[in-house]
């Protein structure tokens, strides 16, 4: 506990890095509330930013603080996977990263088992992270086909 503890404080190195940690435990808290009050798709389409932020946050920090938050035992926070993608999703399109949201299923042990991360620029995450999941949601969408279709035979 003690090596957590002095590795996050490592990450708070002035007032602009502790502002940045009550905002994303802000931002969680928020988005635990709103999941049971609106559709995934319209708390994705808040969760867009408008414009970028001039700042830039460094990958890790905003991994670690929201992990952070999300460690802690309660049970408002279950299901951290898809709480963290939300989050870490708002703070990379902030700053101007091209954040994938997505969530997959597969059968495992005869359960069906759900999961959310996100592709930066294309890329995993978290390289280690088990993706062998059927995906059945992503947000953005793709952008639909521009090619013509074949015109029906009457």
């Amino acid at each position: 506990m003690l090596k957590r503890l002095k590795n996050f404080a490592g990450f708070i190195e002035n007032i602009n890095g502790l502002w940045l940690f009550i905002r994303i435990g802000v931002w969680i808290a928020l988005v635990s509330i709103m999941l049971y009050l609106v559709p995934l798709p319209r708390l994705l389409k808040f969760l867009t930013p408008g414009k970028n932020s001039r700042r830039k946050w460094e990958r890790e920090k905003l991994v670690n603080f929201v992990s952070f938050w999300l460690g802690r035992d309660m049970s408002f926070y279950s299901r951290s996977c898809l709480r963290r993608s939300l989050v870490l999703y708002r703070y990379f399109n902030l700053q101007g990263e091209n954040a994938v949201f997505f969530i997959g299923v597969k059968r495992e042990a005869g359960e069906l088992k759900a999961h959310s991360w996100l592709m930066l620029n294309g890329e995993k995450l978290f390289p280690d992270e088990d993706l062998s999941y059927k995906i059945i949601y992503r947000y953005p969408e793709e952008e639909a086909r521009t090619e013509p279709s074949e015109p029906c035979a009457d």
